[in-house]
């Protein structure tokens, strides 16, 4: 392989870890973060798992790509489809409140 291409290839893999740097952005009372890299990728699933002691959100992308978002446990978790092409946010569909598995009652 030629230099110039050497170089090309490790420029290319540097953007790459680059491009998947977490974003933080302030949110008022709070922060938010982006997970940048997955703008224009296909969503095939969303899973959520809970279970004693692991709990994940588990989005599947075309390609068996997937980013898992594991969460420690106690926790309640309400899900909101949203339409925001307005900018104000219309529900769709909301869905129960999901509690993790550790502070179920029996």
């Amino acid at each position: 392989m030629k230099r110039a291409q050497v170089r090309s290839v490790a420029a290319k893999k540097s953007r790459k870890k680059r491009s998947l740097t977490l974003l933080e952005k302030d949110y008022p009372g709070g922060k938010l973060l982006e997970f940048p890299g997955m703008k224009g990728r296909k969503l095939e699933k969303i899973e959520l798992v809970t279970s004693g002691d692991y709990h994940c959100i588990s989005l599947s992308f075309q390609h068996k790509k997937t980013l898992h978002l594991m969460i420690d446990p106690g926790f309640t978790l309400k899900a909101h489809f949203r339409d925001w092409s307005d900018g104000e946010g219309r529900s769709i569909k909301g869905w129960p409140p999901i509690v993790s598995a550790g502070l179920r009652l029996p």
